[in-house]
């Protein structure tokens, strides 16, 4: 069975006397070096604690108030730069104003000429219906001026190589045309003659064209001249 044994006091280590003095002399050396800087510092910067509290404790400085020069002239800059953008604004609305009564003007030129042009194609419309109207009757009339033509034809002579005379007339052509039926022994009166009128020709003599009233006497006047050459 073990012994439990307790060790024995451990007896304190003697302190020389050379010891002690040696520990006592480096604290005064280090006390007196701590001294000399300190002041050595107080010397070069007495009010280094001052100085540190200051720093600590400093504020902003307090401004005793803004220059009333500078709070005029901005307040004449802003004042110009205003009424700059008044005059601006001012002249843009007497623009923007040209420009409307521009396009107004503009807009009522359209619509006048879009109602003068619905009124031109209105007036072209009627004009062309007028144009196939006329073109209808002319047609209606050159087919009656043939169908005239052919019947004059049916009763109707042509007589060539007579001078026209300066004052000429439908009575002396009339009394032209009974002189040439006695030269045929044909008795002509006012009454057997519908018409009697010379053409529209440019060159040489113009016939003279006889409408009789009827075929018989055409015919006859014919059948004369043939036994006259």
């Amino acid at each position: 069975m073990p012994i439990n044994r307790t060790p024995p006091p451990a007896s304190p280590v003697p302190v020389s006397s050379d010891d002690t003095s040696q520990s006592q002399t480096t604290q005064t050396r280090a006390i007196d070096a701590i001294e000399r800087t300190t002041k050595l510092h107080s010397e070069s910067a007495p009010d280094i604690p001052s100085l540190t509290l200051n720093v600590s404790e400093r504020k902003k400085r307090k401004h005793d108030g803004v220059n009333p020069n500078i709070m005029s002239y901005m307040s004449e800059m802003f004042s110009v730069y205003t009424n700059e953008q008044a005059k601006h604004f001012k002249d843009l609305q007497i623009i923007v104003s040209s420009i409307k009564e521009q396009n107004d003007e503009l807009k009522k030129s359209v619509d006048t000429m879009s109602s003068k042009y619905d009124e031109f194609l209105s007036r072209l419309s009627i004009l062309e219906a007028e144009k196939r109207q006329d073109r209808y009757i002319i047609q209606q009339l050159q087919e009656k001026i043939e169908n005239m033509e052919r019947k004059s034809r049916f009763s109707g002579i042509e007589i060539r190589n007579i001078p026209k005379n300066n004052e000429e007339s439908k009575e002396n052509l009339c009394s032209t045309v009974k002189k040439l039926g006695e030269c045929l022994n044909v008795n002509l009166r006012d009454s057997d003659i519908k018409d009697v009128y010379r053409t529209n020709s440019k060159t040489g003599t113009r016939p003279i064209i006889v409408e009789f009233n009827s075929v018989i006497i055409k015919e006859k006047m014919l059948h004369e001249v043939k036994k006259f050459n």
